[in-house]
């Protein structure tokens, strides 16, 4: 049923009641849900049991090994300006006559191809698109788009466009389905790290709780990193009562933040190797400091405030401001990641909860609209590109906003399938529908075989012999010189055995290994590979002949 676009909350400031009551409403809970570090830390401080998803999963561990890929989302909060972030070229005089005073110049504007252009604000990125790193997918949205932020931005977390039904995130839901034990352990790295972005239920599951480590700005992660506790414990206030009640509850915080040891190990264990100049890169140069010191935390979302762009869009401050952020930020961080050898395990997206009115207002800015494209940055893309609908400036909707080609939920389920690696059906399940594959994207999983399923049969075979009970060798054919690192890991993730560490020639080699900690027992057993900056793996039945 097609919403009324006069009944949604915000769309323009001649709503200006509304706008004002849906910014309210985003403030309140963005202050209800940053009352803590995260929700173990809330809990904890209320007396209440604190869980979350620190555990090593019983259900998964052989997942967790197949892959350090990490997945790291931008935020762009506020509804982002598609139109003026990756500009049509193909459509340039009618983009002016929309929009006479926020159009950049064509002078302004830094060529990706023949079709679409860039501001020179983003020129950091040029180096990432011609290096074949960044990949962008033009009108991205979903059928009657919501045009209120909170409510929009929710949407876009949950994966779900139905409003009444977006309380858990999607990325939750994942981590849910391929850990179904997820509460029954409290140690370990956290599977996500949220930076700066409290408004969001990305990471909630379906009891509402946040699974992942929030901050609430770069300077409360990186204090934690630095100093293995969230508070000053030393330096409480003078008043006795007082002091004593304070230093309580900083204790009870520090006590919550149960992967605070991984977070200041990996911290220390790397450092920064590139010039991060912008806020946003204040966040991302942590994120990329915790993947280089080893920190196992595969999600990561971090957030760029201030795109409701309703007014004056154009100053420096502002929207090109904004961009420049973005793109600073993003240039380092790969930069950072390589001198790290990471950069291929990390792929980054940008997200915002709606894009903005195709014609300007009177006040030099843009309402809040409806499709806008999506960037992705990475080595692991094999290539830049752009894809999806071309916006089409002449074939608007009945409220003047863009027509959306590629839903969100495709995107999703692209990531979902062919980044993490998880068989379409669950892919589909996790996302309660069965949406189109982005299928240009260039991203690939690493092939997986063992005894129960047949070696793939290009690229690196590998299958597990049982020579005795507890006497197995791991078979390997490698098409070119590869360095191998292997590990032997129990179901439980206990791990059994490590394997290899050196270089091989390209040939079959034969890794002899025993389990003498299964004497007397059958167990399931998994097995992972890490090969010239791939992940392969496998599993097969142990302490059986």
């Amino acid at each position: 049923m097609k919403i009324n676009a006069n009944l949604r909350r915000g769309t323009s400031l001649e709503d200006d009641s509304a706008h004002i009551a849906d910014h309210q409403q985003y403030g309140r809970r963005s202050f209800l849900r940053t009352l803590g570090l995260g929700s173990a830390a809330t809990l904890a401080a209320a007396g209440l049991p604190a869980t979350g998803l620190y555990g090593f999963p019983l259900a998964a561990a052989l997942n967790e090994n197949f892959s350090d890929r990490k997945l790291v989302l931008i935020r762009l909060k506020g509804g982002n300006d598609g139109l003026n972030t990756i500009v049509p070229l193909y459509a340039l005089d009618r983009y002016r006559s929309l929009r006479p005073t926020v159009a950049h110049a064509e002078s302004n504007l830094v060529g990706l191809n023949s079709d679409f252009g860039i501001p020179a604000a983003m020129q950091p990125l040029k180096g990432l698109w011609d290096d074949g790193r960044m990949r962008v997918v033009n009108s991205v949205g979903y059928e009657d788009h919501n045009l209120s932020h909170f409510t929009g931005a929710d949407i876009m977390a949950s994966g779900n466009a139905n409003p009444d039904e977006n309380g858990d995130g999607w990325l939750a839901r994942y981590y849910v389905n391929q850990n179904p034990d997820y509460r029954t352990d409290l140690t370990g790295d956290p599977p996500a790290i949220k930076i700066g972005g409290p408004t969001s239920v990305l990471f909630n599951d379906s009891d509402k709780i946040d699974i992942s480590a929030n901050f609430a700005n770069a300077d409360r992660l990186e204090d934690l990193a630095q100093t293995g506790v969230l508070y000053d414990n030393l330096n409480a206030p003078d008043d006795c009562y007082h002091g004593e009640q304070v230093l309580f509850l900083r204790t009870i915080a520090n006590a919550a933040t149960l992967y605070s040891t991984a977070i200041a190990e990996a911290y220390q264990n790397s450092i920064t190797e590139a010039e991060y100049t912008s806020s946003l890169g204040e966040q991302l140069r942590l994120v990329a400091r915790l993947i280089k010191g080893g920190l196992k935390t595969q999600f990561y979302l971090v957030t760029l405030d201030g795109f409701d762009t309703h007014v004056g869009q154009n100053g420096s401050a502002n929207h090109p401001g904004l961009l420049n952020n973005l793109s600073t930020a993003v240039a380092a961080f790969y930069e950072d990641l390589a001198a790290g050898d990471k950069e291929e395990e990390v792929l980054a997206m940008t997200y915002s909860e709606f894009g903005r009115r195709v014609q300007e207002n009177g006040v030099s800015g843009t309402d809040h609209g409806t499709a806008l494209p999506v960037m992705l940055f990475g080595p692991a893309l094999g290539g830049s590109g752009t894809h999806g609908r071309n916006p089409d400036l002449d074939d608007l909707d009945a409220t003047g906003n863009l027509r959306f080609g590629t839903d969100f939920r495709s995107l999703y389920a692209t990531l979902l399938e062919n980044w993490l690696c998880i068989d379409a059906g669950t892919v589909n399940e996790i996302l309660g529908g069965d949406y189109a594959r982005v299928g240009e994207l260039g991203l690939a999983c690493s092939p997986t075989s063992s005894t129960l399923f047949p070696a793939v049969a290009t690229g690196l075979q590998h299958r597990v012999i049982t020579r005795s009970a507890l006497a197995y060798e791991l078979e390997l054919t490698l098409p070119r010189a590869t360095r191998l690192e292997v590990e032997i890991v129990a179901f439980s993730g206990q791990r059994l055995q490590r394997l290899g560490g050196r270089l091989y020639p390209a040939g079959t080699h034969r890794l002899a290994f025993t389990l003498p900690q299964l004497r007397g027992h059958v167990a399931a057993v998994g097995y992972s590979i890490r090969a010239n900056g791939q992940r392969y793996g496998g599993k097969f039945i142990a302490g059986m002949r």
